[in-house]
């Protein structure tokens, strides 16, 4: 009786040592914070066309990249704000650059102005009329490489 007794105290004491160990040589090991970024594909915004208006009107509130060439960049009365026009002033796609970020485009606007670019931002819609993304730092647009085209002028 003492010996079955012994033999169940072992193997209560045991017996879940073994079955974690068990466990854990069939887990597989977790994956460390680097090994997981390299296999996750960073999510890519979608890059709509700058004159699909139509097609970025749904995208309101996302965040998307809007390709296109700016047609003309203008300031406003204030000089408080840039606007790189991608079509129609009021109608059309815009970027919008507020005076408080300036100090970062140390090379300014005009640089965009008959240059195909890439915009990437939250898409808004200001006065319930016009799309645009607001730009503040220089990450967000950047000059595709192809064919320059003569700017329009304001």
């Amino acid at each position: 009786m003492m010996k079955t007794l012994l033999t169940l105290l072992v193997l209560s004491l045991a017996l879940p040592a073994m079955v974690r160990a068990q466990a854990a040589a069939t887990e597989e090991p977790a994956a460390t914070e680097t090994e997981t970024a390299a296999e996750t594909p960073a999510l890519e915004a979608p890059v709509v066309a700058a004159e699909d208006i139509a097609g970025m009107d749904s995208k309101v509130g996302s965040e998307i990249i809007v390709e296109g060439v700016v047609r003309n960049v203008g300031k406003g009365s204030n000089d408080g704000i840039t606007f790189l026009n991608f079509g129609d002033r009021r109608s059309g796609f815009v970027a919008v650059a507020f005076s408080s970020v300036y100090d970062k485009f140390p090379e300014g606007f005009d640089r965009y102005n008959g240059q195909k670019v890439r915009v990437r931002g939250m898409l808004e819609k200001f006065r319930d009329r016009q799309l645009q993304i607001r730009i503040s730092t220089p990450d967000q647009i950047e000059i595709v490489a192809g064919e320059a085209v003569p700017a329009a002028t304001p």
